[in-house]
Formats: C-alpha cells, structure tokens, sequence
C-alpha cells in the first residue's frame, strides 16, 4: 500500500542541509519516496527538519500554520479539482537567529486543475482528496512538534537535574 493512498500524500523529493552526512545535505530522490510507507514517511519529514544537530520545531510550526491556512482557502474552493499536483515545502534558517525561518510552500505542478468532470457536469464542494492529503500532513508534522517539544523537555530537565547535583 502506498502513501498516496493511504494518506493522500507521496514525498517526491527531499534536499536539506544536514551536519552529519558527508555531502553536507540529506537527499531523497522520487524513487526513494515511492518506497515510503505509512509507517516511514514521518521519518521522512523528521530528515527534511533535521540539519544533524537539531530538529527545527519552529520552522515546523510556521509550514503548519501556512498549511492551515491553505486548508480554509481550499474549503472555500467550490468545483475546483487539484489532480496530480505536488506542495513545494520550503524553509531556511538564519544561523544567527535560530528562531527566525523563512518559510514558504507553493502548490505546483497543477496542470490537471478542473472545474468539471469529463462529461461535462461541474464539481459541488470542495476538493476532498487534497483535503485530505493537506490533513495528513499537518498531523505528521504535528507529530514532529510533539516529538521536538518533548525531546526539549528533556534536555531542560536533565539540566535542571545537573545544577541540582551541583548545588
């Protein structure tokens, strides 16, 4: 079983910096997001957050809150049909402020964008199926903000332990 149908999303694509592999970025090609299961694919955006050092929860946060938004706007989207069309998630860090990310995404690759079937009736409502890829990623990134906050959480109580020690 694929991703696309389970969940309504396939990963074609990742490049992303990361500290640990020896060309210096994280890749994953369109064959290798094929492969992905539901059970993979969450690692697969773990990887695209990743720079080898830390998980960037904040950059997550701000694609989350831009998928929401294209959420509402697609609800309002009456007829309108996105087949085969692909999310272009992009963010980049500023390594002097680890908090400030630009951020963007794009929907692309929308060449078989409709308002009505072959035969000619139009569509009512909005688009379900992207709907519902949309959805599923907002909860697997979600599960990478749960999964960053709790590994914070952590660490801060490991080092509160540590100066407990030392006082």
């Amino acid at each position: 079983m694929t991703t696309s149908n389970e969940l309504g999303v396939r990963v074609a694509g990742i490049r992303s910096y990361n500290s640990t592999e020896s060309c210096g970025h994280y890749h994953m090609d369109k064959m290798q997001g094929r492969e992905l299961t539901t059970d993979s694919i969450q690692s697969a955006f773990r990887m695209f957050f990743f720079d080898g050092n830390e998980l960037h929860v904040a950059a997550i946060e701000r694609i989350l809150q831009k998928l929401r938004n294209i959420i509402e706007l697609i609800k309002l989207c009456d007829s309108v049909r996105l087949y085969c069309c692909s999310l272009l998630l992009v963010y980049e860090s500023d390594k002097t402020a680890k908090l400030n990310y630009k951020t963007d995404i794009r929907i692309i690759d929308f060449a078989e964008f409709q308002t009505q079937s072959g035969d000619g009736v139009r569509y009512d409502g909005p688009d379900e199926g992207f709907l519902r890829g949309l959805e599923s990623l907002v909860r697997l990134l979600g599960n990478l903000v749960k999964e960053g906050n709790e590994k914070k959480k952590d660490i801060t109580e490991e080092h509160e332990d540590e100066d407990e020690e030392k006082d």
